[in-house]
């Protein structure tokens, strides 16, 4: 198999989500965390998370990415990324569903709003494998 590695920076917000989702391989878990930055829509433009992803071209030319989990973990975890809040609760979320980062969700979700919640708890459901489920927005 030969892959050529390529720039992320240059793609726009829906490009990245798409190559991001390419590059889940089909993992519920994986796919979960990708919908969830999708949904919520913050991380997808931001150029310091994009410097910890890595992606490519697969032999059928089909562009995908991938977040480097570990590159993701020490940003959140040094503050490069961001102060503590909404967002980085999210991506902290993300990051817990895509590989091993062990999280206090009491903790995190305290500044999560009714909202993001929601996309929250469906992540949680997709993680399982249930794709089609929905949830109701809790009322703030």
């Amino acid at each position: 198999m030969t892959e050529k590695y390529m720039s992320l920076d240059s793609m726009g917000s829906g490009e990245f989500l798409e190559a991001l989702r390419n590059g889940t391989d089909g993992v519920w878990s994986i796919d979960a965390a990708i919908w969830l930055l999708g949904e919520h829509g913050v991380w997808l433009d931001n150029s310091k998370l994009r410097e910890c992803a890595v992606g490519g071209v697969d032999e059928s030319g089909r562009i995908w990415a991938g977040l480097d989990h570990r590159r993701v973990v020490s940003a959140i975890d040094s503050g490069e990324l961001g102060e503590w809040g909404e967002e980085i609760a999210i991506l902290m979320i993300a990051m817990s569903l895509l590989g091993d980062y062990p999280i206090s969700l009491r903790y995190t979700i305290d500044c999560i709003s009714a909202k993001n919640i929601a996309l929250v708890a469906a992540a949680v459901i997709r993680a399982d494998g249930f794709l089609g489920a929905t949830v109701a927005t809790p009322q703030s």
